[in-house]
C-alpha cells in the first residue's frame, strides 16, 4: 500500500472525517482515481506548490468548440489524466460543452489492471 492519501468529498473537495472525527484515508486504485478527478478539476497553474499540475483549460475555455482543432480538447484532457503516473491507458474520454461549462467523462486503465471511471461536471 504505497499509494495512500486523505479522502476528499467528490463534490466539495473537503476532507472527510469518520464517526470518531478521524481523517479518512484511501489507498491504491482509489487514490489514483481521486488524483485523476482532482487534476481535471484544477486549472493548470492554479495549484501554488506545483504550477505544472492541472488541466490546461486556458487553451479551450472561453472559445467556441468549432474554432478549436478537432482533437485539442481531448488531447488536453488526456495530458492531464496522464499526470497520474499510475494510469497506463486511457480507454475513453468524452468531453461535452454544457452552456459555458465543460463536462468530462473518462475511463482509464491503471498499472494494477483496475479500471477507473469518473465524471467531472460544470468546469468553467
Amino acid at each position: 500500500m504505497d499509494n495512500m492519501t486523505l479522502k476528499l468529498d467528490p463534490d466539495t473537495r473537503d476532507l472527510i472525517f469518520d464517526d470518531e472525527e478521524i481523517l479518512e484515508t484511501i489507498y491504491d486504485d482509489e487514490t489514483s482515481a481521486q488524483n485523476v478527478r482532482n487534476t481535471l478539476l484544477v486549472y493548470k497553474g492554479e495549484f501554488p506548490f506545483d504550477q505544472t499540475h492541472g488541466t490546461d483549460y486556458d487553451k479551450i475555455m472561453g472559445r467556441k468548440a468549432s474554432s478549436l482543432p478537432e482533437d485539442e480538447i481531448e488531447e488536453i484532457i488526456r495530458s492531464a489524466i496522464f499526470q497520474e503516473t499510475t494510469v497506463s491507458q486511457i480507454v475513453d474520454v468524452q468531453p461535452a460543452f454544457s452552456g459555458r461549462g465543460l463536462n468530462i467523462a473518462f475511463q482509464g486503465l491503471l498499472q494494477s489492471g483496475a479500471y477507473i471511471t469518473s465524471e467531472v461536471k460544470e468546469i468553467e
